[in-house]
């Protein structure tokens, strides 16, 4: 029983537990433990990202965006893409995306050309000095990713970790 003058959805003990939301009941978001878990992913993964970028850019100059980006080409045949698949990819605005490239064309990363099956569109493609860039950064990174991410998980948390980014992910338009 709530305490006396406990907005109503209060459980005794005054304080709403994890699932719930003060004064309105159950939380309509979400069961406590999908809950917990929805908010320890998003918080999560917004540090994860905030910190590998941080580190990665302290130590190359390179961010984390950039590198994924050129991580998309490296895995790309003949180190090619389409600009509208990178920006698919990366979740990017055309403008965003036409930026970045912009920036690492000046570098000497990547080049910039008309794709000849379709005039509309271009085609991204890594350059000898975007993949030495990219292998150099590649080192740090992975090594960021052992000490904070891979040293974190138990025998057989990646394939589940990957089984469930990879059902949100079909659920995603």
């Amino acid at each position: 029983m709530p305490e006396p003058g406990a907005p109503p959805g209060t459980p005794a003990g005054g304080a709403p537990s994890a699932g719930e939301v003060p004064g309105a009941g159950p939380n309509l978001l979400a069961e406590a433990g999908v809950l917990d878990a929805w908010r320890s992913y998003l918080e999560t993964s917004q540090r994860l990202i905030g910190h590998l970028d941080t580190e990665l850019r302290s130590a190359t100059g390179l961010g984390l965006s950039d590198y994924n980006l050129l991580l998309l080409l490296v895995e790309a045949p003949a180190r090619t893409l389409r600009m509208s698949v990178l920006a698919e990819r990366l979740v990017f605005s055309a403008p965003r995306l036409n930026y970045r490239i912009g920036v690492l064309e000046k570098k000497g990363w990547v080049v910039k050309s008309a794709c000849p099956q379709d005039g509309r569109a271009h085609l991204i493609t890594l350059t000898d000095a975007g993949w030495d860039e990219f292998r150099a950064a590649g080192r740090v990174h992975r090594a960021h990713i052992g000490e904070v991410f891979e040293d974190a998980l138990a025998p057989g948390d990646a394939a589940v970790l990957l089984r469930i980014t990879r059902a949100i992910a079909d659920r995603l338009p």
